[in-house]
This record gives structure tokens, C-alpha cells and sequence, in this order.
């Protein structure tokens, strides 16, 4: 019974460590693909299609594009052009966002036709998108755009090269991927004008002070938790419901495992009074307890372990429980191997079942071994 109870705990909890990290590193990421890991544009500038060309001269790109340091990814320049996209039956707002050049996290969210060449007018526009607009790979579409309230929208015409699918719908019925150099003309700007930098790749904590540093004045590094703090707020509630999933059931093994270890001594209680009677002290009594129970935990914890693992590598290689993606921007129930997230589980749950069975162990010291021996 006890080894069923631990083994169940700890269970649920490496499942909802690794599902819950995962989910965050999946939404994270898919974030990314939009925003970059970090960005750097204008000192306390929100993300707007109609901010101002970043105040940075060669040196300061060159400075920022050697951070951060010791890190594999790569920057892109970036800008931004709202307008009206237009086909022959419908009308829908969107957003260009030129780069560069295409990043690989939006390579790999192609979903059909081919990655755009560049400079060029081909666009890579989202399969939402193209759905509402009725259009396809190879279609081609008009966009308006205004200058200013005192003259006419400017008409453009694009190519749609490929369609692509990140999930995050607020993001896919808007953004269409363009050649900078495209934006860069709308606004009657030079090649070196941008209005942001992106950077894709693994980054740490202290590369933001880092690049900060490096900047004008008028610049400023955001992340996307600074960027969409009310989608991290959301995604850290799985933080949080883990740990709480975690302490409920390390609860309820610790006062499982306390009646097992209470009724184990209770059937022994005759051979505890015999040696009790012979001198042996209440410190040993509980080492001796403990020992006796050691064994149902170890075994509980294995299982556990065992069990969590292969519920967490069948889910990882065939995505076998769905999810709304709608809802939770995902298809399926993502898994992350949080190798120390699950070392501090098992040693949390194996702490604490061992702490609460010492105390029936204390409590039967404290019987007389006279009376124990005359009720047996």
C-alpha cells in the first residue's frame, strides 16, 4: 500500500513538471518567432508599426551584434508597416513585418509551399490568413497603406511563396513575412534604417544588461515576458498549480506511509516491547523503523519513476494526448525533460515521507514495554 501511494505521487508530479515546463517552452518559443528572444529598438517604444527608425550608427551594431557573448543565434533586422490587404471577394487588416532575412523558426512553421526569395515581393503569410483571403501558394494580392491623412493610400501588389502555421492565432491572422528592403521603401527609408533588431537563439539573464550596455541611449533591450506579461502570467499559473498538485499529494503519501509504518509497529509491538525492555533507546527504535519502511519507499519511488518516464517518452515520440490549440496554443501535450526539476522531486517527496513516518515511531516509544507485553 505504501509503495503504491509513493509510487502514484511521485508520479503525478515528474508528469506535471515535465507537461507544464513543457507547455511554457513551447509557447515561449512560438512567441520567439515573432518578437526574437530579445529585441532590441527605441528606449521605452511599444511595438508599433508606426515607430521611428532606431538612432544607431554601424559601430553600434556592429558592438550589439557581438552579444551575446558566447551564445549560438543570430540577429535580424526588422521592420514593421500596417495596411489593408485586399483580394477580389474580401478585405482584412494586416501587419507586414519585414526581416532581413526569414529566421529559422519561421522555416520550420512552413507548412505549404516554399520559403520566399528574396529581395523579391514574395511574402510568406499564415494559412489562417490566406483562408480568410481565399488565396494559395502562388496567388498574388493587393495591399494599401497610408502615409498621411493628406494624400492617397499606396498600393502594393505581393506574391504568396509559402504558408506557414505557428498556432498563435492572434499573431497568425496578422503577420505576413516581407522583405525589409519592401517596408524600408513604404517609409522612404535607406537600407541602414530599421526599427528594430531581433535576436533568435538561446540567451540568458545577464545578456540583456550586457547589451544595454552596448546601446545608445535611445535604445533599449525587451524581452517577450516584458513585451506580453499577461500570457507569461498565465503560463507561470502552471508553475504554480504544479507546485501545489505537489504538495497535496507528497501530504497524502507522508500520511499514508505514516499509517503503514504506525500499523507495521502495531503488529510488532510485542518484539518492540522485548527490546525495549532490553534497553533499547528510542533513537534506535526509530533507526530501526526506519530501516523497516526504507524498503517500501525505494520501491514506491522506482515504480514512480519508471512509470512517469515511459508515460513521458511515449508522449514525446508519438503526441498521443491532444490538445485545443485554440486554448492552449499547442496541438498536443508537450514534454520537457527537466532532469532537475525531477531530481528535486523525488528528493522533496522521499524527504518528507521519511520525516512523518518518524513520528508513530516516536509516539509507540513512548508506551511502557510491561504494558505492551501484558495486553499481547
Amino acid at each position: 500500500m505504501a509503495s503504491t501511494v509513493i509510487g502514484a505521487g511521485i508520479c503525478t508530479v515528474l508528469l506535471g513538471i515535465s507537461t507544464g515546463r513543457g507547455l511554457q517552452e513551447a509557447i515561449d518559443h512560438k512567441v520567439a518567432t515573432f518578437h526574437g528572444d530579445l529585441q532590441v529598438r527605441g528606449y521605452q517604444q511599444a511595438l508599433s508599426a508606426d515607430a521611428d527608425a532606431l538612432p544607431m550608427s554601424d559601430a553600434d551594431v556592429i558592438r550589439m551584434q557581438s552579444t551575446p557573448h558566447g551564445q549560438s543565434g543570430a540577429w535580424h533586422s526588422a521592420c514593421f508597416k500596417a495596411g489593408m490587404a485586399t483580394t477580389h471577394s474580401q478585405m482584412l487588416g494586416a501587419q507586414l513585418m519585414g526581416l532581413s532575412s526569414l529566421p529559422e523558426r519561421v522555416s520550420k512553421s512552413l507548412v505549404a509551399g516554399r520559403l520566399p526569395a528574396w529581395p523579391s515581393n514574395e511574402v510568406c503569410l499564415s494559412r489562417e490568413m490566406a483562408r480568410q483571403l481565399r488565396l494559395d501558394v502562388d496567388s498574388t494580392f493587393e495591399m494599401y497603406f497610408s502615409r498621411d491623412p493628406a494624400s492617397l493610400p499606396t498600393l502594393r501588389y505581393y506574391r504568396v511563396a509559402g504558408l506557414y502555421e505557428t498556432g498563435l492565432f492572434e499573431w497568425d491572422e496578422r503577420i505576413i513575412f516581407v522583405d525589409e528592403r519592401q517596408v524600408q521603401k513604404l517609409n522612404r527609408w535607406t537600407s541602414e534604417q530599421h526599427q528594430a533588431w531581433l535576436f533568435y537563439g538561446a540567451t540568458e539573464a545577464s545578456d540583456m544588461d550586457a547589451l544595454r550596455a552596448l546601446l545608445p541611449l535611445e535604445c533599449d533591450v525587451y524581452s517577450p515576458r516584458q513585451d506580453f506579461p499577461q500570457l507569461y502570467q498565465w503560463l507561470d499559473l502552471f508553475d504554480t498549480n504544479t507546485w501545489i498538485l505537489g504538495i497535496i499529494l507528497t501530504l497524502v503519501a507522508a500520511f499514508n506511509a505514516s499509517v503503514v509504518v504506525f500499523i507495521r509497529v502495531i503488529e510488532r509491538r510485542k518484539a518492540v516491547a522485548i527490546l525495549r525492555a532490553m534497553g533499547l533507546s528510542t533513537g534506535r527504535l526509530t533507526q530501526a523503523m526506519l530501516a523497516l519502511f526504507s524498503q517500501s519507499v525505494l520501491k514506491g519511488m522506482l515504480g514512480g519513476n519508471l512509470l512517469a518516464l515511459g508515460l513521458l517518452w511515449v508522449q514525446w515520440s508519438s503526441q498521443i494526448l491532444p490538445l485545443d490549440p485554440q486554448t492552449y496554443y499547442v496541438d498536443h501535450v508537450p514534454v520537457s525533460w527537466d532532469w532537475s526539476g525531477f531530481l528535486l522531486a523525488n528528493l522533496f517527496i522521499i524527504t518528507a515521507v521519511l520525516a512523518t513516518s518518524v513520528l508513530p515511531a516516536k509516539i509507540l516509544s513512548k508506551f511502557h514495554p510491561s504494558q505492551v507485553l501484558r495486553m499481547a
